[in-house]
């Protein structure tokens, strides 16, 4: 599967009063070495009690997940994923479990082995970013893996490096869901699970991020380090809004169609 699945949101059906929340905006750019995971997106977030909007203001290169315009919306109540076209008037939906059961298969056909994991996280001071106190700190997480396919085995050193400007003052992180952060996601997969788990301890705590740096680097096995991606996560604007709950709703009126992984726009 091309498309990483990272965001999940929540709907309070028939509520009609307004509840305290919050809203960011922010900028991502992402340089991959794979094809077509370059992009830069420009998006807009609401959050409350769980809720997650998400809406695309910018996207460099469209495809079926990302389009201008569109917007993710997770509903706690029924763990999904939710991907709106309001220029269609569709929305595609990717239950929760229906996404573990997909990684579970993944699992038993592509043999995933982690070796020799390290985690580590270091504080470098604090700094001011959109006038917030921000404790500046790095996260390392390295290892070795092997992955099989039928007869097929490749063997690399993975570094995945996370610089991180965050505070605790900005509640961005309490307004949502813990299913949204993936933190109770699990891929059946046990060597990448213990793996996950051990990077959410080190980064619990940190707060809401207002900017990050995550460097992906693989190192085969004669040595060669090759950059995969280089993500830049900045955030432009934040602050505090009420949302009613039909702000969380699929508009009446728009119709479900099924969504192809894999195909890229022309």
């Amino acid at each position: 599967m091309k498309k990483t699945i990272f965001v999940i949101f929540l709907i309070f059906i028939f509520a009609v009063t307004a509840f305290a929340g919050v809203e960011w905006r922010a900028r991502t750019l992402t340089q991959a070495a794979a094809k077509g995971q370059s992009n830069t997106i420009v998006m807009q977030v609401f959050a409350s009690g769980g809720n997650v909007k998400q809406v695309f203001e910018s996207v460099a290169y469209e495809n079926e997940m990302f389009r201008k315009g569109s917007y993710w919306l997770f509903k706690a109540d029924d763990s999904s994923l939710y991907l709106v076209n309001p220029a269609e008037k569709t929305y595609s939906q990717l239950p929760l479990n229906a996404i573990m059961q997909m990684a579970g298969v993944v699992g038993k056909l592509v043999k995933i082995k982690i070796k020799n994991p390290v985690v580590n996280s270091e504080k470098l001071g604090t700094e001011t970013v959109l006038g917030y106190n921000c404790l500046h700190s790095k996260l390392l997480m390295e290892y070795d893996m092997e992955v099989k396919i039928a007869i097929i085995k490749s063997k690399s050193h993975e570094k995945i490096e996370k610089e991180v400007w965050s505070t605790p003052k900005f509640i961005g992180m309490a307004e949502m869901a813990e299913a949204f952060r993936f933190r109770d996601f699990k891929t059946g997969m046990e060597d990448l699970d213990n793996l996950i788990e051990a990077q959410i301890k080190a980064e619990a705590g940190l707060g809401f991020p207002l900017k990050m740096v995550t460097v992906v680097t693989s190192i085969g096995k004669k040595g060669n380090a090759k950059e995969k991606s280089r993500t830049t996560m900045e955030v432009l604007s934040l602050g505090s809004k009420n949302l009613p709950a039909a702000f969380f709703d699929i508009p009446a009126g728009y119709t479900e169609k099924n969504i192809g992984f894999g195909a890229e726009e022309k």
